[in-house]
């Protein structure tokens, strides 16, 4: 009958455990093995929660700086938008407006909410451009 590598590794760890059992005897301990073992592992133990106590404490200090830098960015961000929106829209009405009553004879009262309507709209697409990128190229 032929053997195979499966029939093997099922009895030979076993034998060899039995084996060595046999042919060697185990040291004896010294007094207080255990007792020091268990210390050993305790202060072990709480060497490495100290340890990744401060490793997080880190990351977290890290992340949290991150993001309040973040929150700056994005408030001064903002903040440039509205007045650069708010800086196109004065000289838009300062140029343009005269502009349109002279040569075409546009009434203010119909055309100033509608321009602040485009503006608007165009410092939204403005922002959601940046934001998410043009929707054809995603």
């Amino acid at each position: 009958m032929k053997t195979t590598t499966n029939d093997l590794d099922d009895t030979l760890p076993g034998g060899l455990d039995a084996a060595f059992g046999r042919a060697l005897a185990p040291a004896p301990l010294p007094e207080g093995f255990h007792e020091r073992l268990h210390a050993a592992w305790r202060a072990l133990a709480a060497e490495d929660l100290a340890r990744q106590r401060r490793t997080l404490e880190a990351e977290h200090a890290r992340e949290l700086e991150a993001l309040q830098r973040g929150y700056v960015r994005l408030k001064r961000d903002t903040l440039a938008l509205v007045l650069a929106v708010a800086f196109t829209a004065g000289v838009v009405v300062a140029w343009g407006l005269p502009w349109l009553r002279a040569t075409h004879g546009v009434d203010l009262s119909s055309l100033a909410p509608l321009l602040a309507v485009g503006i608007g709209m165009a410092a939204g697409a403005l922002a959601w451009v940046d934001r998410f990128g043009l929707p054809w190229r995603r």
